[in-house]
């Protein structure tokens, strides 16, 4: 049976819409639409037709105006920055979060473990400081050549039990060698080449380096692959015992939490993680026929962190690790979400001030289709021009407040960084002012290092400053 018939009168170009069983359903109007798309060519249907999908999926997709305010937090936290420290950009540390943080970590990680703080995530000597004082612990774990240098200098690095979160080249080591305490550090240790290289350092040094072996517990990327392989590094170190010592493992479980997609994701993050624990088990089996019970007791036996950290207390009992590193768990930065199931606070926010504020946006090169633009979408309507920004992390605070991608086209947002040239983007339904400052959430604890200094937020007010690393990468 036919839908619709369509009769077309050559002579007067008209034709007419018939359909015997809908048409008499249909609103007038939109008889006649259908009715002239019959009429057309193909190419101007098809044309027309897109048109009108293309319409219907941008009015569809129209998004809806958001007021643009700060939530109580940060509507404080912006007064409180006005105060004193107006016009200019900072990092803020939130000394309230960071204290309730060490908290949480403290009662989510079990006494059996000692907590290592990762130095990387932590830029700056103050900051650590200050947690090996709160969180009770002198462990550190260090990556790069400046920022060893810059502990060395302004710890009593003797003090302290400084691990490496990475291999370090020989000649890095020969470099910070001229540093008081530089023999102290726990090195690490990944292939048989470079031990060697560390015993004939030692050699030249006429000294003993302490070293930790990195085991391969599923990451991939790199370290002793089985305990076979250790074996082998572990008959070189008691044949040069003189020179070179192995202190423990480190073996990093920082791919556990990103299974492939399951139907009980949950389930196979347990799983990967216990398969981690049956490996390092394996690899601290495979030091029993060269070291003592004590002796192995007595290691650094590392992993962990801030994502997998909160585990670890629920399976003590089957497992040789004892030295969980973390960093990250004590500011809680924006990649670090599932923290704040478990209790963490974002502490850390880099801030800046509005610069200018246009009431009315246009955009560049379009000028006449900026109206039909702000129209489309009302949060596009009012611009702010940051003194700063760029870094990375995302928008915070105020809510509502969005990057204009009309003007941005570089979907990672981070571009123009010193000062950022960016725009922001907001409904009129908005208190934001000039001199306002506007929040970004690092992604990381490293983002602390846009800034030379961080300030010290307590109890509404700014309290002091800390200085950064001063060294680069």
């Amino acid at each position: 049976m036919d839908i619709y018939t369509v009769h077309f009168d050559r002579r007067d170009k008209s034709c007419l819409f018939q359909n015997n069983a809908l048409c008499s359903g249909l609103y007038g109007p939109l008889q006649h639409i259908l009715s002239y798309i019959c009429c057309m060519h193909h190419w101007k249907k098809g044309i027309l037709f897109c048109l009108l999908v293309c319409s219907f999926i941008l009015l569809y997709k129209k998004p809806n105006k958001v007021p643009c305010t700060y939530s109580p937090y940060f509507k404080q936290l912006n007064e409180s920055l006005k105060v004193n420290h107006k016009g200019a950009s900072h990092a803020i540390l939130d000394m309230d979060r960071l204290d309730s943080n060490i908290v949480v970590i403290r009662r989510n990680l079990d006494s059996r473990f000692q907590l290592r703080l990762v130095t990387k995530s932590l830029p700056s000597v103050d900051l650590l400081n200050y947690l090996m004082q709160q969180a009770n612990t002198n462990r550190l774990m260090v990556f790069s050549e400046p920022f060893i240098a810059e502990l060395l200098d302004k710890c009593p690095a003797d003090s302290l039990d400084i691990l490496l979160g990475k291999p370090l080249p020989v000649d890095a080591v020969a470099r910070l060698s001229g540093k008081e305490h530089w023999n102290t550090i726990h090195w690490l240790v990944d292939t048989e080449q470079r031990l060697k290289e560390y015993v004939d350092l030692a050699k030249q040094k006429n000294t003993t380096l302490y070293i930790a072996l990195e085991i391969n517990v599923g990451l991939q990327r790199g370290g002793y692959d089985n305990p076979e392989k250790m074996a082998k590094a572990i008959q070189y170190i008691q044949a040069n015992h003189a020179y070179v010592r192995c202190i423990g493992l480190m073996g990093y479980d920082g791919h556990v939490p990103f299974v492939p997609f399951y139907i009980n994701k949950k389930k196979q993050i347990l799983k990967a993680f216990a398969d981690v624990q049956n490996r390092y088990n394996a690899f601290v089996n495979g030091l029993k026929p060269y070291y003592t019970e004590d002796e192995i007791k007595a290691m650094t036996l590392n992993s962990g962190g801030s994502r997998t950290y909160f585990y670890y207390k629920n399976y003590k009992d089957s497992m040789y690790v004892n030295d969980i590193a973390m960093g990250s768990g004590f500011l809680a930065p924006a990649q670090f979400p599932e923290l704040y199931t478990y209790g963490h606070q974002p502490a850390l926010y880099l801030a800046s001030p509005v610069l200018k504020k246009i009431e009315t946006a246009l955009l560049p090169h379009a000028e006449k289709i900026s109206p039909l633009v702000n129209w489309w979408n009302p949060n596009l309507k009012v611009s702010y021009f940051m003194m700063g920004g760029g870094w990375p992390g995302d928008i915070a605070s105020p809510d509502g407040i969005i990057i204009n991608t009309f003007w941005n086209e570089d979907d990672k947002g981070y571009s123009n960084l010193l000062p950022n040239q960016s725009i922001l983007g907001s409904s009129d339904k908005n208190r934001i002012q000039v001199d306002d400052f506007i929040f970004t959430q690092p992604w990381e604890g490293d983002g602390m290092l846009c800034f030379s200094k961080v300030l010290l937020y307590k109890k509404t007010k700014i309290v002091g400053e800390w200085t950064t690393y001063a060294g680069g990468n």
